[in-house]
């Protein structure tokens, strides 16, 4: 049996375009996303400085 239906686009999923205020979510989650990131980063740089110290202490 042939397969009649050929057009690719017709079984797509539609897009629907985000909301203005989905957009406004969006970019405030990537934010604090962005913060959380930062945040992390900041607390491994303090404990790789205090370990640095400790070790210069050990060492002296």
């Amino acid at each position: 049996m042939r397969n009649m239906h050929t057009d690719p686009r017709e079984n797509a999923p539609v897009s629907t375009p985000a909301t203005p205020d989905e957009v406004k979510l969006i970019h405030q989650r990537r934010i604090e996303a962005q913060a959380d990131r930062q945040t992390m980063s900041d607390l491994n740089l303090l404990r790789a400085v205090k370990l640095g110290q400790a070790l210069r202490e050990l060492k002296e």
